[in-house]
């Protein structure tokens, strides 16, 4: 008896190349996000929850806004650059990144 996969084997068979890639890009841009707004309540916690990282060198998690998607970021904050207005943070891997203030959406103490 001749065993065949019936309309599975179709299925699969027509998606083109051109569907695949116009499927994924339509997958990101539904997951694309506006910048959610901070009130001043919220950024002065921010300003209390660095200067004590600083003080007790403590790690952070930091949620940052990056071109419609949030980008998570453990580290330590080793300096504070209010001439650039950026955060500097050193990663576990001890790479340093450079954070704007504006980016910035939700800071926790771990």
């Amino acid at each position: 008896m001749l065993k065949d996969r019936g309309i599975i084997k179709w299925n699969a068979a027509l998606m083109l190349p051109e569907h695949v890639h116009s499927l994924k890009a339509a997958l990101i841009d539904e997951q694309i996000m506006e910048k959610p707004e901070l009130d001043e309540q919220a950024i002065q916690q921010f300003e209390m929850t660095i200067c004590e990282s600083m003080e007790f060198n403590n790690s952070l998690v930091l949620e940052i806004f990056d071109n419609g998607f949030v980008k998570t970021i453990k580290g330590t904050v080793t300096y504070i650059n209010h001439l650039k207005s950026q955060l500097i943070i050193k990663d576990p891997d001890d790479i340093f990144h450079h954070i704007p203030f504006k980016n910035l959406i939700n800071i926790q103490q771990l």
